[in-house]
């Protein structure tokens, strides 16, 4: 082959490979769509508003006491216990000894005194002396004065009843005047007393009430109210009472636990809530219900309110879901 045969075959494979050069390198790639991060959906905690009774209630806890309660104390000197002689729940008589100190000889002194009484007697009545009267009249006042030491040293039940309380005492100690040893209570006078600090007009007298004692429930009627308290200048202002009306609790219930309830309003199938879920702005209520997916405002109009739920009486609707959070 000729020089310039060679030569030409070569221009023109050259030019075959030139034109072709986009086969040998790879293509330019295409950019990506940037990724489409879809919201998390918000996930909502909500209460099913619903139908039932609310009512209003005023309440007050209390104790159970006796109307008529009587103490027992010594009232004329300091001494030591001797015995006390009842229990709590025993039941007692109108002058039934209930408790007395230690006197040492002062029994022994008394019955000798006595006797010396007698013998001045005698002795007055057979010479009718200006001297015989003076030594009966020493001797009768000296044992005056032993029967009031002796007499001081005892305490006898004030009234008939039950024994509410004992006070806890060693024979031996030293007691003084004044020292409650024993209350006496009636079994058949019983009512509850407690204290209001709420608003004094709340109870009225003679309003009628429920009295709860260890979970029994029983009729009352309030007898004493604050506002009582208030008007007399009492010491406690918040003083509340209310007597059984009816059946009452046995006596071994004196001194428990008692609630006082007052039914203020009641609101039969109306729509409830609970109270926390209501928001205010200014005089505005409101609460966010979720409704087609979508958290949404409403106002609403509250009435009768308890210490955990409200009523709703327009704005919401049984049934729908009030958003708790």
């Amino acid at each position: 082959m000729k020089i310039s045969e060679l030569s030409a075959c070569a221009v023109l494979a050259a030019a075959i490979v030139l034109s072709s050069g986009c086969y040998f390198f790879p293509e330019e790639e295409k950019l990506l769509d940037p990724p489409v991060i879809a919201p998390d959906e918000v996930a909502y905690s909500t209460y099913t508003a619903r139908q039932k009774t609310i009512e209003s209630v005023f309440t007050s806890a209390g104790y159970v006491r006796s109307a008529t309660e009587k103490e027992c104390y010594f009232t004329d000197y300091t001494g030591r216990i001797k015995n006390i002689y009842v229990h709590a729940g025993d039941f007692v008589q109108e002058g039934d000894l209930i408790a007395e100190m230690n006197v040492g000889e002062l029994d022994y002194l008394l019955e000798i005194q006595k006797l010396k009484v007698q013998a001045a007697q005698l002795r007055y009545n057979s010479s009718g002396s200006q001297t015989d009267k003076l030594d009966l009249e020493i001797e009768q006042s000296t044992l005056e004065m032993y029967q009031a030491q002796y007499d001081g040293a005892r305490i006898y039940a004030p009234a008939s009843g039950q024994v509410s309380y004992v006070l806890k005492i060693d024979a031996g100690t030293e007691i003084d005047p004044y020292r409650v040893v024993a209350r006496i209570a009636d079994p058949e006078k019983l009512y509850v007393a407690a204290d209001y600090a709420g608003d004094k007009d709340a109870f009225k007298v003679g309003d009628s009430v429920t009295l709860t004692v260890d979970g029994v429930v029983y009729e009352g009627r309030v007898t004493y109210t604050p506002r009582t308290a208030a008007d007399e200048g009492a010491e406690n202002k918040q003083a509340l009472r209310a007597e059984f009306v009816g059946e009452a609790p046995a006596y071994g219930y004196l001194g428990s636990i008692a609630d006082i309830k007052k039914t203020n309003k009641v609101s039969e199938n109306a729509v409830v809530i609970p109270k926390t879920l209501i928001k205010t702005d200014g005089d505005r209520q409101y609460v966010q219900v979720f409704e087609n997916g979508e958290k949404v405002e409403r106002d609403v109009t509250v009435g009768i309110t308890n210490a955990s739920e409200a009523e709703i009486t327009s704005g919401l609707n049984a049934g729908d879901a009030v958003i708790m959070r």
